[in-house]
C-alpha cells in the first residue's frame, strides 16, 4: 500500500509539471507574438516607407483594438485593428501626429470599405467613444496634397453629441446621395434639434462656421459615399450659390495643410461628400467645389 501511495504522489508530481511547463510554453509563445507587433509597429517609426502602399502591422498575429492601443511612438500609417473580439480585423489610417490630434488620443480613418461590412455599425460604436470631436482631411485634385480640420460642436449646442452613421440616416434628413446606397453619415445637429428658427453650425478648427435656419428645415449632416458604382452625384440645388461663399465654404477655408508628405493617405480612405444645412445653410457636394481646389474627404473618428 505504501508502494502504491508513493506511486501515486510521484505521477501526481509529474502531471502537475507538465501542467506548469504547458502553461509556461503558452505564456511564452503570447509573449513572442506581442514582441513581434510591437517590433512591426516600431518598424515603421525608423524606415521610411511610403504609407499610401504599406501596411503597418499586417503580418502580426495580434491586433490592437484601435489606434489608441498602439505603441506611444508609433507614427501614423495604415494598420489592421480588430475593434470587436469575434470579428475580422479592418484595415485603418491611424493619425498619430502630435501637431494634429492635439492630444494624446489618435483618430481612426475609416476606408471605404467599410461600407460593405454587415458589422459596420458595430465597428463604428467601438471606435467612436469621442462624440465631441471628429477629424476631417480634405484631398485637393492637383498632386492629391492634404488638409486638415477638427469638428467640434458649435457653442449653442455644446452639450449634443455627434453621431457616425453607416448606411442609415435614423434621427437625421436624408443624405440626396443615398442613391449610392453605401454611405457614412455624420450627424451633426439631430431633428429634434434643428428643426428650428435658429443659428447652427459647427466648429472647425475653432472657428464657429454658422447660419440662421431660415425655415426650420431640420437638415444638419455630412455624408461620405464611395460611389462603388461611379454613379452620376444628385443634381439637386443646380443653383451654385453656396459654392463662392458661406457656409458651405467657410468650413473649407479653416482646413490647415499637412506638409509632411510621409503622412499622405490612401485614396481608399477619401470618400466623395455630401454637405446638408438647413433651411439658408447649404446643400453641396465634392464635385461641385470651386475654392480651394479639394476633391474629396477622409473621415476619423476615436
Amino acid at each position: 500500500m505504501e508502494a502504491f501511495e508513493i506511486e501515486q504522489s510521484l505521477q501526481a508530481k509529474c502531471q502537475l509539471e507538465d501542467q506548469r511547463g504547458g502553461s509556461d510554453r503558452i505564456s511564452r509563445q503570447a509573449s513572442e507574438k506581442m514582441k513581434y507587433s510591437i517590433f512591426l509597429i516600431t518598424l515603421c517609426t525608423f524606415v521610411q516607407w511610403n504609407t499610401a502602399h504599406a501596411c503597418c502591422n499586417c503580418y502580426s498575429e495580434m491586433f490592437p483594438k484601435s489606434c489608441n492601443s498602439l505603441e506611444p511612438h508609433a507614427v501614423s500609417g495604415v494598420y489592421k485593428i480588430q475593434p470587436l473580439q469575434n470579428a475580422d480585423p479592418i484595415m485603418v489610417y491611424c493619425e498619430m501626429a502630435g501637431e494634429i490630434i492635439k492630444g494624446n488620443r489618435a483618430y481612426n480613418f475609416l476606408p471605404r470599405s467599410i461600407t460593405r461590412r454587415p458589422d459596420a455599425q458595430k465597428i463604428v460604436n467601438a471606435l467612436f467613444r469621442d462624440r465631441k470631436n471628429v477629424l476631417l482631411k480634405l484631398q485637393k485634385k492637383v498632386g492629391l496634397p492634404e488638409s486638415y480640420t477638427e469638428i467640434q460642436p458649435h457653442p449653442s449646442f455644446a452639450n449634443v453629441d455627434f453621431r457616425v452613421l453607416m448606411n442609415s440616416f435614423s434621427g437625421y434628413t436624408e443624405p440626396k446621395n443615398s442613391f449610392m446606397k453605401d454611405y457614412i453619415l455624420f450627424g451633426i445637429t439631430p431633428n429634434e434639434r434643428a428643426k428650428s428658427r435658429s443659428i447652427q453650425g459647427f466648429k472647425s478648427n475653432g472657428a464657429t462656421i454658422q447660419f440662421r435656419n431660415c425655415d426650420a428645415n431640420p437638415n444638419s449632416l455630412f455624408a461620405f459615399m464611395p460611389n462603388h458604382d461611379n454613379q452620376a452625384p444628385s443634381n439637386y440645388h443646380p443653383n451654385l450659390v453656396y459654392e463662392n461663399a458661406g457656409f458651405a465654404v467657410n468650413w473649407r477655408s479653416k482646413a490647415k495643410p499637412i506638409t509632411n508628405p510621409d503622412r499622405m493617405m490612401p485614396n481608399e480612405f477619401f470618400f466623395f461628400t455630401e454637405l446638408h444645412f438647413g433651411g439658408c445653410g447649404c446643400y453641396t457636394s465634392s464635385n461641385r467645389w470651386r475654392k480651394f481646389g479639394y476633391r474629396a474627404t477622409a473621415i476619423g473618428i476615436r
